[in-house]
């Protein structure tokens, strides 16, 4: 490792570099993540030749607030824990209100998919109380004219957490020297195929905590390697819209291997045109490990490969059709 190199070419030399840089729920186009988080982590760790572990699971929450907002605002599971209730546009509900997260999202986004709507209804279980209990997700459909005490509140599924990314040992340190990664970026196996929720904040504060204790306490000096000449393209406003839309589309909550290759199609011809950015890179590696998993776990669903068959995690070594790291 050489450092970091930033926007405006400038350089910060170091022989450790520790990675913290989220998530990549903003390379879909519904997500309740900043959209600026778009997998840059993973991705430049895999330009460097680090291994990545498990990018094809993305966990979606199944009820993000559907008023258009971008990123959408969250309707909390603690609704549901009240007991609200899933229903479609007759006010029929179709799910159990408290199955697993990717089970509910599967349902909420079938049921949109036939053109029956979803909502969360919480008018009877909540009701009066909404200001006082839910604050924020009052303020959040006020905020759309819509009143949560006396309307169901529309929601769809939302890129909300990634499993994969930098895969780590237990003390985050990737497979290249020098190299560490914590947070949302890294894939330390603890999460599994499924996050349970709150999970992601203990795990980044205990990895944070021994990234700082090894570092602290290694007295071994890295020699720096050469700098990098280039940086790796940004993706423009248009072209960065497009590749949100295309994840969406066809690497969503449920998937299948026609629409996986689709999306590695158009997301090579973005490269092509627009260069290797990080986004693109990012957006190579969840859908070649998605459409390379022949089976559904977790997260990760393939109706056409339904059943739970192989029980090992995905590596992948490099950035695909990467250009040299930097």
């Amino acid at each position: 490792m050489c450092g970091v190199l930033c926007d405006g070419d400038e350089t910060f030399l170091g022989s450790e570099v520790i990675l913290a840089t989220g998530g990549a729920g903003g390379l879909f186009a519904v997500t309740t993540n900043p959209t600026e988080a778009q997998g840059q982590g993973f991705a430049m760790a895999a330009r460097v030749g680090a291994l990545i572990a498990d990018p094809e699971f993305v966990q979606f929450h199944p009820t993000a607030i559907d008023i258009g907002r971008d990123p959408a605002p969250l309707a909390t599971e603690a609704l549901r824990g009240e007991g609200a209730h899933v229903v479609n546009g007759k006010g029929k509900s179709f799910v159990a209100d408290l199955a697993p997260r990717d089970v509910v999202a599967r349902a909420i986004h079938l049921e949109r998919q036939a053109g029956r709507g979803a909502f969360l209804d919480a008018r009877e279980a909540v009701g009066s109380k909404f200001p006082a209990h839910f604050p924020t997700v009052f303020a959040a459909c006020m905020s759309a004219g819509l009143d949560p005490r006396i309307a169901p509140i529309p929601i769809a599924p939302a890129a909300h957490y990634h499993m994969g990314g930098v895969a780590t040992d237990i003390w985050g340190r990737s497979s290249v020297d020098g190299l560490w990664a914590v947070g949302e970026c890294a894939s330390t196996g603890a999460h599994g195929a499924n996050r349970l929720a709150s999970n992601s904040l203990l795990e980044a504060v205990v990895f944070a905590h021994r990234i700082a204790a090894r570092l602290r306490d290694d007295d071994q000096q890295l020699p720096l390697s050469p700098e990098p000449a280039t940086a790796p393209p940004t993706l423009a406003d248009g072209p960065r819209a497009e590749l949100r839309r295309l994840m969406e589309a066809d690497a969503n909550v449920v998937r299948d291997g026609a629409g996986l290759k689709r999306a590695l199609a158009h997301v090579h011809a973005l490269s092509e045109s627009h260069g290797q950015a990080n986004a693109l890179v990012a957006s190579q590696l969840i859908l070649s490990a998605a459409l390379a998993r022949h089976e559904s776990r977790g997260a990760h669903f393939r109706s056409d490969y339904p059943d739970v068959a192989t029980p090992q995690r995905t590596f992948v070594s490099g950035a695909p059709d990467a250009a040299a790291a930097s």
